[in-house]
């Protein structure tokens, strides 16, 4: 029924008025959908009227024009012309990248008998639907709305039409040149995703030259890397990922392997945006795994090169000329930068190669140590040059130099010049234990990289202290508490210099298992603890690395003391009021059998620092008092009753509840800010529980004999610091009215964090009786 409409719209196209032609259009483009007899027929009367239209028109602004290029696509994409061009086989046309063509050498090769470097239509457009000069035409007409922001959508359409059906004209090469500049450039981000669409449909369906791909690829690695911008970088990147995704080996191992690895390796050691990084880190093992042996040995010939600046950076400078000297300097920081590409590399390419990294293992395996190695030695120098400066505290100071260094950043010291070295091999070090763990902890481990990784506990960086502690984590849970008993009969470790590591002649798996190794650990997981800079994340691994070393340490106790007798019970915590851990260390006298109890009076004596030292903070007691519920869930209730492990956790709990310093300024953590208010009660919540959970553990009875002996030393430390202040205002005005001062401001504060949390609460009341009233009115 339909059919009759066919001639009748088509006869529309040849009107005189311009409404008219735009209705015929937009019938003819649903018509061509449909399986109508007559369509086929008049598919190339129409295609022609369509181009007399254009010739007669010099704009494309107009409605008209713009309906002409919809049909004009609508007809190229539907079966009718699929059958019509049945015949159609595209050829490659071998034209110049360059707009700029070498009229020269075209002419030489014209006298001397030989064809011009395009090839003409009679052969390559016979079977189209549009001839070669109107696909010119079109082409030229068009060119100007890809960038135009209200025609682009028609335009690319159109484009996208011509490219189904695999037209080739030299104009076309260009105006997909020009597409795949607007790729990179344009600011509109479907317009990148458009241009990224038809550049690669043009890719995939075009016959290419190895030249004009070989370029195609450069010039994707060029924006992805140097582009000013950072759309235009992910936007390259996009593509890449897409041809790495569906390019055929044959195709894109030859013509793309080498750029595309270097530049994604350059843009993970030196781009600024995450967002870039984060991409190449993603396509970078789905590219190598891809290698085949020829170009995976090239690649590791370019991490060997690179991996070794890390040992020729640290070497001194000798040269006496200032210039010579600098330029030396600035040939190490490259030479760092490097180094630091093939850890990140190493890190990243693990996982994906699987069995084709197991002839690597043992370079990976030394350039860790070697990164490692050099970065404790640097470190480990030049903190104790700071330390031996009067008035200076070493750690303290570059604890804070490095919470405001960043990924790249010079650190002007000389402590932290291999903090991004080592921070990288602890990663990838991480990364291989979890791939590899045979390889990794087991008889055929590597000692002294584990024994390096626990030095860099105490690193002044969060984020080597971070990588460490989860490489420490990794450890521990491929070990069994019960290693730390058989760990005892293998080779002792001598003590070195803190910038050396001892050599270990036991079994690789011990390594970290001995009570002396694990006291180590525990010691530096204290002191990343007692740090101003402990992230959630930092704080969550150090609570489960101490859970396990008191896992280990409980194997250790005496028998008779997990039945309740014959414990020799060690100093009491609340007894001496330590405000150090050194002191809480001298308090309690360490020997493997009262490990634990070392363990839990540390523990304790940092949760009570806090109290005393913290003015208000909380993050220390939070962790704690989570390690002390688990403690308290581990621990026989025979052993828990004991004083030495019972009072150390008593004390900071009770006294906690009994708080009522606010934290100094409100927190943001994972999105929520929490006010001082809301800090200090979610802290008395858990110190609640934790009591709690102690009670149930022991019974009541115990427990409030053991609290009455905590309550009647805090109100005895109390009075004695009472008569300290009196004495203090006697001797030292001075200090005294500062103290003095310092507790009113906290009082204020405290008040006002009340008062402001009780507004809140009555506005809120307010809305929600007002909002009740309407709704029970309704």
């Amino acid at each position: 029924m339909l059919d009759p409409f066919v001639d009748l719209a088509g006869n529309g196209l040849f009107s005189r008025y311009n409404s008219i032609i735009s209705l015929c259009c937009k019938i003819w483009a649903i018509m061509v959908r449909l399986p109508l007899p007559s369509v086929s027929a008049g598919i190339p009367v129409v295609i022609k009227r369509l181009f007399a239209i254009f010739r007669q028109t010099s704009s494309t602004n107009s409605d008209m024009i713009q309906n002409c290029f919809k049909l004009l696509a609508s007809l190229l994409r539907s079966k009718h012309a699929e059958s019509l061009m049945a015949g159609y086989e595209p050829e490659e046309l071998e034209t110049p990248e360059k707009d700029e063509v070498d009229k020269t050498a075209s002419d030489k090769k014209a006298k001397k008998g030989k064809k011009p470097a395009v090839r003409i239509s009679a052969d390559c457009m016979k079977d189209s639907l549009i001839s070669e000069q109107q696909l010119r035409d079109l082409i030229d007409f068009i060119r100007p709305d890809i960038e135009e922001t209200e025609r682009q959508a028609t335009a690319f359409s159109l484009i996208r039409a011509i490219l189904t059906r695999r037209m080739i004209v030299d104009s076309l090469y260009k105006l997909l040149d020009n597409i795949r500049e607007l790729m990179i450039t344009a600011q509109d981000a479907n317009v990148r995703e458009v241009c990224r669409l038809t550049w690669f449909q043009f890719l995939m369906d075009y016959p290419l030259g190895e030249r004009r791909l070989t370029n195609a690829m450069s010039f994707i690695v060029q924006n992805a890397t140097g582009y000013v911008y950072e759309s235009g970088r992910v936007s390259a990147l996009e593509i890449m990922g897409v041809i790495i995704n569906r390019f055929a080996d044959e195709i894109l191992l030859p013509n793309a392997a080498e750029p595309f690895f270097l530049g994604l390796v350059l843009i993970i050691a030196k781009d600024e945006s995450s967002q870039c990084r984060e991409m190449a880190t993603h396509l970078l093992p789905i590219m190598i795994a891809r290698f085949d042996q020829p170009r995976l040995n090239r690649a590791w010939t370019l991490l060997d090169q690179w991996s070794a600046g890390i040992a020729n950076s640290c070497e001194p400078v000798v040269e006496t000329d200032a210039k010579k000297a600098a330029n030396a300097e600035i040939q190490q920081a490259k030479m760092r930068e490097l180094g630091r590409a093939a850890l990140q590399c190493y890190g990243i390419i693990i996982e994906p190669l699987g069995d084709k990294f197991g002839k690597r293992i043992p370079a990976f395996l030394s350039i860790v140590d070697t990164a490692l190695t050099v970065s404790l030695k640097t470190w480990k120098q030049a903190e104790m040059q700071l330390n031996h400066r009067p008035g200076v505290d070493g750690v303290g100071d570059l604890e804070t130099i490095a919470a405001n260094l960043h990924s790249g950043g010079d650190p002007h010291n000389a402590a932290l010049t291999y903090w991004e070295t080592a921070y990288l091999a602890l990663n990838a070090y991480e990364r291989f234990a979890r791939v590899m763990p045979q390889k990794a902890v087991g008889d055929n481990g590597q000692s002294r990289i584990w024994q390096l990784a626990v030095r860099h506990l105490t690193h002044p960086h969060a984020w080597v202290r971070l990588s460490a502690a989860r490489l420490i984590g990794a450890y521990v849970a491929m070990g069994d508490p019960s290693w730390m008993l058989e760990a005892e009969s293998e080779s002792p470790v001598e003590e070195t210099a803190e910038w050396e590591v001892p050599v270990y002649t036991g079994r690789p798996k011990y390594v970290l298992f001995s009570a002396s190794a694990l006291k180590q650990i525990a010691h530096g997981l204290i002191v990343q603890l007692s740090s101003r800079f402990v992230s959630p994340e930092l704080g969550t691994q150090i609570v489960k690395n101490l859970y396990f070393i008191a896992r280990c340490f409980l194997t250790a106790v005496p028998q008779s003391a997990l039945e309740g007798t014959g414990i020799e019970p060690v100093a009491d915590a609340s007894d001496d009021d330590s405000d150090s851990d050194e002191e809480a260390e001298q308090s309690s006298v360490w020997t493997k059998e009262r490990s634990l109890s070392w363990l839990i009076n540390r523990i304790g004596s940092l949760a009570r620092t806090e109290i005393i030292r913290g003015r208000g903070l909380t993050e220390k007691r939070t962790y704690s008092f989570r390690w002390f519920a688990a403690v308290i869930s581990l621990v026989p209730p025979t052993l828990l009753k004991q004083s030495a492990y019972i009072m150390p956790i008593v004390s900071p709990l009770y006294r906690t509840t009994q708080d009522t310093q606010l934290p100094s300024q409100p927190i943001t953590l994972s999105g929520t800010t929490k006010s001082p208010t809301e800090q200090l009660d979610e802290l008395k919540s858990l110190a609640n529980d934790v009591i709690k959970l102690l009670q149930t553990r022991i019974g009541v009875t115990e427990f409030s004999a053991i609290l009455v002996k905590v309550q009647s030393h805090v109100s005895q430390v109390q009075s004695q610091r009472r008569e300290r202040r009196k004495q203090l205002a006697v001797i030292d005005p001075e200090l005294h009215a500062k103290k003095k001062i310092r507790k009113h401001e906290s009082s204020r504060r405290r008040r006002q964090e009340q008062m402001s949390e009780h507004a809140r609460r009555r506005t809120r009341i307010v809305v929600r009786r007002a909002y009740g009233d309407k709704s029970s009115e309704k």
